[in-house]
């Protein structure tokens, strides 16, 4: 009997086999640091660099809904608005003093904004599932929504947080450190974009529902035939995106205790540079291309916000 060989031959593989579209966002984020270096010597020295990824923790955080929203085919151009109308009902509801203990007025406070970014996320999905509007134009109009309601709360001034204390219990919030690793502060922020990122990738890749968002974005027609409730799906994508705003809320509001109509306005594209829709622009393209990717629009966000520091650095 002859003897059957049960190696597998082994494929060798070249640079060519590289898949330029997960290489490329990493490579063009290091070619801005060292840009950046150039620029300035003091930009990648650790302390710079944790102030930069803590300052774009909103953005990155906000990136992780934004993934889910364009890989089922959908957009949301509200997320800027929705966080200073989200801000702004969490700094009055501290300011009403109803409930008289600041830890439990706290997080009360944080629950309450955390259900109404969700609510906000819900009605973006309705409207363009239900409604079926266009999400360019449902989030374009909801955007406007959600700016008159806070220019109403704010009276077209600011909404500042009054309470000594609860400035003091939450500030540690934004502005802790958790570990120092030579020159480089760890923050709460920086570490809460690694958490949600992690829950982010493993919910998109290592779960049903995630294999049905891309299938959603990838062909409707064929994930309805297929059984997949396309609209909830996609609603549900919108409810995480609000989620993303609600904790990106979380992090903005112990930094500055204030918030106004313009808050969040660099978040979209009313004014230049529109760094969120930026970001939307460039994961769009990637989840148009098939790379629909958690660490795309993290890295993308961060390239983002590299441009952002160096273009200050340089002037």
């Amino acid at each position: 009997m002859a003897n059957v060989s049960t190696e597998t031959p082994k494929i060798e593989r070249s640079w060519k086999d590289i898949d330029l579209r997960a290489v490329a966002p990493f490579v063009a984020l290091a070619l801005l640091l060292i840009v950046g270096f150039f620029i300035n010597p003091n930009f990648l020295g650790g302390n710079n660099l944790s102030n930069v990824m803590t300052r774009s923790a909103f953005i990155a955080i906000i990136a992780v809904g934004a993934t889910f929203v364009i890989s089922s085919g959908g957009l949301d151009l509200s997320v800027g608005s929705m966080v200073a109308f989200v801000a702004s009902l969490m700094i009055l509801f501290m300011n009403s003093g109803a409930i008289a203990e600041p830890r439990l007025m706290l997080l009360v406070a944080m629950a309450l904004a955390v259900v109404i970014g969700a609510l906000c996320g819900l009605a973006n999905g309705l409207i363009t599932t239900v409604g079926r509007i266009e999400p360019f134009i449902a989030t374009l109009g909801t955007m406007g929504i959600y700016r008159g309601l806070t220019t109403w709360l704010s009276q077209g001034g600011a909404i500042t947080l009054r309470s000594l204390d609860l400035q003091s219990l939450y500030r540690p919030a934004y502005f802790g450190n958790i570990v120092k690793i030579g020159g480089f502060n760890v923050t709460v922020p920086i570490l809460i974009i690694f958490l949600t990122a992690a829950i982010g990738a493993f919910i998109l890749y290592r779960t049903r529902y995630g294999r049905h968002v891309l299938a959603v974005g990838s062909n409707e027609d064929v994930a309805r035939y297929s059984g997949i409730p396309v609209n909830i799906v996609r609603t549900v994508t919108y409810v995480i995106q609000g989620l993303c705003v609600s904790v990106a809320v979380l992090l903005y509001v112990p930094r500055l205790g204030s918030t106004s109509a313009t808050t969040g306005t660099l978040w979209n594209c009313r004014q230049s540079p529109p760094w969120s829709l930026a970001a939307l622009r460039y994961a769009a393209a990637s989840a148009a291309s098939g790379a629909r990717s958690v660490a795309h629009s993290s890295s993308k966000s961060s390239a983002i916000s590299c441009c952002c520091r160096i273009s200050s650095a340089n002037t």
